[in-house]
Order: structure tokens, then C-alpha cells, then sequence
């Protein structure tokens, strides 16, 4: 179930290399560029999207097409910070109530392959964070109809008008 997403974590101790997996296939230490492209990818959304979730350390921000989670896993680093794992991947307008359950599937399988866990409340929180961006993916599209519909009309009432004027 990986393969839908890209997933990260920060080594715990700061000083190893962070854990990557880009669709499925974990990341080398040596695959530097592709590291970077995930990287690059999750900054972007987090930088350019709105966040559409917050709760209890569970975050959820999306941009038009794609969405990066964090969740905290159960342990911190050597310093006794919280230590995210971000799930990046792709939506569409129509997302289906899999979605979330598929994340939730692919961190479990990547939390428990780098040997770290997750909370069942921040597990609860996924599959809810989820719901909120297909809300929100829900009202975007209804605005985006009322208006192409209004533009439709405003183009209708400008030909109206001249047609009467001549």
C-alpha cells in the first residue's frame, strides 16, 4: 500500500540518515538527488497549501492536488523532540473514503519497518484528517461551479446587452 505514498522520518538519533520511501521503494543514503526531490515536494505543498487539519500533533496540509500529513510517532529524538512522520501523496477532486484508510495502512508498514510506532488516537486522527480535506475538496468544487455558472451568466447578460443595443 506504500506505493501511493512517499514517506519520511527523521532519524532519532540526528545524526544518521532520515528513512524514505518513494512510492514503495525505500531510499538509499546514497540516492542523494531522489531524497532531495521528496524533500523538495513535501516543502512545496507545505509552503504553497493551506492547512486543512490540526489536532493533538496530527497535521494535514493539501495544495489543489497533493496533501502532506505529519503525524508524530510514539518516540522522540536523542534530544526529546517530537518526531514526525510525513506522508506525502496525491488527490483529486473526488477522494474517496480510501484515501485515509490507505495512509493509514502505508505508516503503519513504514513506522513498523524503521522500528517506531504511532498512537492509536494519532491513527484515529489520520483517518479524520482525511474526512476534513474531503470536505474541504467538496466546497472547492462547489465554488468552482457557482463560479464558472456566474461567469456563464455575466458573458450571457454582456451578449444580451449587445444584442439589444444594436
Amino acid at each position: 500500500m506504500t506505493e501511493k505514498f512517499i514517506l519520511w522520518a527523521q532519524a532519532l538519533d540526528n545524526v544518521s540518515p532520515d528513512h524514505f520511501d518513494d512510492r514503495g521503494e525505500e531510499l538509499s543514503a546514497d540516492a542523494s538527488a531522489r531524497r532531495q526531490d521528496v524533500v523538495s515536494l513535501v516543502s512545496s505543498v507545505i509552503k504553497s497549501g493551506t492547512r486543512v487539519y490540526e489536532v493533538s500533533g496530527v497535521l494535514l496540509t493539501a495544495d489543489n492536488f497533493h496533501f502532506v500529513l505529519e503525524v508524530p510517532s510514539a518516540q522522540r529524538d536523542n534530544v526529546g523532540r517530537t518526531a514526525p512522520i510525513i506522508c506525502y501523496g496525491d488527490y483529486d477532486a473526488a477522494i474517496e473514503d480510501e484515501l485515509g484508510d490507505s495512509a493509514v495502512v502505508a505508516l503503519g508498514a513504514f513506522v513498523k519497518r524503521i522500528g517506531r510506532t504511532l498512537q492509536t488516537e494519532h491513527i484515529n486522527l489520520v483517518r479524520d484528517s482525511f474526512d476534513s480535506l474531503k470536505k474541504k475538496s467538496s466546497i472547492v468544487r462547489l465554488l468552482r461551479t457557482v463560479g464558472i455558472g456566474a461567469v456563464i451568466l455575466v458573458l450571457l447578460v454582456l451578449v444580451y446587452e449587445l444584442v439589444q443595443r444594436s
